[in-house]
């Protein structure tokens, strides 16, 4: 029996149909094995990349943001021969956000900041993501002439905030000694300036210290520390494969200064600390501050004020230097001994390295304690 024989006009259309799919097949396979094109190359992610070359993509990511929103941040170019020369350089270390600060501060202690004896410079983050509030601090720097903007984000960075001020400082004034201070606090500067010229000019660690663990170490707060020149010099001269950063700037000036065997710790107790002035009875209507303190710490704006009008700030009977070891028993300083809540590794300043802690600002004191007064309880840590 034969087969039934298929009608011509069905076999063409077979034939047709196998064509095509044999055509489209070709061109699928062809595109499949080209590469993708792009419109912009640089958009691939780079195969292998290295830290290093992660960190160079993001600062030419960070450059484009700078051309469109220039940033005006501080040049750490070494002025050599045309450094300004002054005895006394005072770095205000401020959040962004704390306008209201630097103006009380503009408006009482800052006015003494006149003369060739001294030079004030505010200091803040420029790595500002609110747009208002980047607008707002570039503005403030070009009309009060006395603020700079340092390449940092924010929050616990503040190690790294006393690393870049001091390698400014350095390579932009010609200072016999340098003050960093905090945005809270109030300070004599008439009193300091007079009584400068009768202090050592060399070693000179001055400040507020802490003393813990039974005497087994010490630190000074980083609220206001004064070095002379030959300190930050050190500083600035550690080896660079061994240099230990840390989210506070106080430890790590710690570790630096164990290195240091030639210094002098003056723990001044003209500098009130804690709790903060503003939330303690005793300066509530304190009149001629100047006559009992040289600075005074958790001096918010309007105990600043209040301050500035009741100050007294004029040159003073000094003292000598009283001997450290009648403050505290040594003078090293060992982070692991510190509160856990401040307690952080040093690791080493050339790998910029990053810690599991915020990146707003830091809060602080003057918020901790204004709950504490409202009657919300919360844990207030000494010296912060």
């Amino acid at each position: 029996m034969s087969c039934p024989r298929l009608p011509a006009l069905l076999v063409y259309m077979l034939f047709i149909s196998s064509v095509c799919c044999s055509v489209a097949l070709m061109f699928y396979t062809y595109f499949l094995i080209q590469p993708p094109r792009v419109r912009n190359p640089s958009l691939l992610p780079q195969i292998g990349c290295t830290p290093d070359k992660y960190q160079e993509a993001n600062h030419e990511e960070q450059q484009e943001i700078s051309n469109i929103n220039p940033i005006p941040l501080i040049d750490f170019k070494d002025l050599g021969s045309k450094k300004e020369k002054v005895m006394l350089l005072i770095i205000v270390s401020t959040a962004p956000q704390r306008m209201d600060r630097r103006q009380a501060i503009r408006d009482t202690w800052w006015k003494h900041c006149d003369g060739s004896m001294v030079k004030c410079v505010f200091v803040t983050d420029g790595f500002i993501a609110n747009h208002a509030q980047r607008r707002l601090a570039i503005q403030e720097r070009n009309i009060h002439k006395d603020m700079e903007l340092q390449p940092l984000q924010g929050g616990r960075e503040f190690g790294f905030r006393f690393l870049n001020q001091i390698k400014w400082a350095m390579a932009t004034f010609h200072f016999r000694y340098l003050l960093r201070i905090d945005d809270d606090y109030f300070l004599c500067l008439k009193k300091l300036l007079a009584e400068l010229p009768m202090r050592p000019k060399k070693n000179l660690v001055w400040g507020f210290f802490h003393c813990q663990r039974r005497g087994k170490m010490t630190w000074i707060d980083e609220a206001f520390m004064i070095f002379t020149r030959d300190i930050i010099q050190t500083f600035l001269a550690q080896n660079e494969s061994s240099m230990l950063c840390h989210p506070h700037a106080d430890q790590q000036i710690g570790l630096w200064l164990n290195q240091i065997t030639r210094k002098i710790f003056f723990h001044d107790k003209r500098l009130y600390h804690d709790p903060p002035a503003s939330f303690s009875p005793k300066f509530q209507n304190i009149t001629n501050v100047c006559d009992s303190y040289l600075g005074v710490h958790g001096t918010y704006v309007d105990k600043m004020r209040y301050f500035g009008r009741n100050a007294n700030d004029s040159a003073k009977k000094s003292h000598s230097i009283p001997k450290f070891s009648s403050f505290c028993p040594t003078t090293k300083f060992d982070y692991r001994f510190m509160h856990r809540i401040f307690r952080f590794e040093p690791k080493l300043c050339k790998d910029n390295p990053t810690w599991n802690v915020e990146r707003t600002m830091f809060v602080g004191r003057e918020r901790q304690y204004a709950l504490r007064a409202s009657g919300h309880t919360r844990e207030v840590t000494n010296g912060r």
